[in-house]
């Protein structure tokens, strides 16, 4: 069965540059540097015009940012926004560059000390949801372990990283354990995204099982919580899988018009980027 989706993780990228010190009765605060002020600036506003379908824009800061962090040796924080930009070339469909970005962070992941454990996982994560989409399962298998040693089951990545590891299961053809990691990242998750995520990658288990009203529900909350969320690719993904399980279980019209919703959900998407 062909897959219409890969979950991508989705965590805050944005640090914190604000240091406090204290002796006896005199606390001193070290203020950011304007330059610094001024690249977190870009990636909230980045982040926002990426959020209202501006991607064009939203990379136009992010590039900005990324040039400050460079520019300060900032390796860290240079790299998260490089995952940043990976996120807008991987949504847009432009997976070579995207890997290439993603592979630029894991090579600095495998040098101690050189990025922070959270950009690691992040970067670990996000190859794996790549490579996923490229059926390259043996190093998605390397990239996903990699983020789950450094998750360890303790951190806020945990749903997500379930649920990506369901997925994994999907395209192995082991629909069994997909469900039952897709329900522990369910159990897990702690924000919508999340939750919407890991209710997809169980919808899709259960369609492979042919539990198909269970997929139908599970499928259509989904759609419910990124309707709300204004998700439009995962909105887009959602509809793809109802028009399949519905195809699936008989239901021939509604199965068309899911489809039907689908593509006109995709063109006005294309259309939002394109302005």
């Amino acid at each position: 069965m062909k897959r219409f989706l890969a979950t991508r993780l989705y965590v805050a990228l944005f640090l914190l540059a604000a240091f406090a010190s204290g002796c006896a009765q005199k606390k001193v605060t070290v203020e950011k540097s304007a330059a610094i002020a001024a690249a977190e600036r870009l990636e909230h506003r980045a982040s926002n015009a990426y959020a209202k379908g501006d991607a064009i824009g939203a990379a136009k800061d992010f590039q900005m940012a990324g040039q400050v962090y460079e520019s300060l040796a900032m390796t860290d924080a240079a790299a998260a926004v490089q995952l940043s930009l990976a996120r807008i070339d991987s949504d847009e469909g432009r997976m070579k560059e995207a890997l290439q970005r993603v592979e630029g962070v894991t090579a600095l992941a495998a040098q101690a000390g050189v990025i922070s454990a959270g950009t690691a996982l992040l970067a670990n994560g996000r190859a794996a949801a790549l490579y996923l989409q490229q059926q390259n399962n043996v190093a998605a298998d390397r990239s996903l372990s990699a983020a789950e040693r450094l998750c360890a089951g303790a951190c806020e990545a945990s749903s997500a990283l379930l649920t990506l590891r369901a997925n994994w299961f999907l395209a192995a053809g082991d629909a069994t354990n997909a469900k039952a990691k897709a329900t522990s990242g369910l159990t897990q998750s702690k924000n919508p995204n999340d939750k919407a995520n890991a209710l997809r990658s169980l919808a899709e288990s259960e369609l492979a099982l042919n539990q198909l009203p269970q997929a139908t529900n599970d499928a259509e909350q989904a759609l419910q919580i990124d309707q709300t969320q204004g998700s439009s690719l995962r909105v887009i993904a959602d509809l793809k899988l109802l028009a399949l399980i519905h195809a699936k279980a008989g239901n021939t019209d509604k199965s068309r018009a899911y489809a039907e919703l689908g593509q006109t959900a995709s063109l006005a998407r294309s259309q939002l980027i394109s302005k």
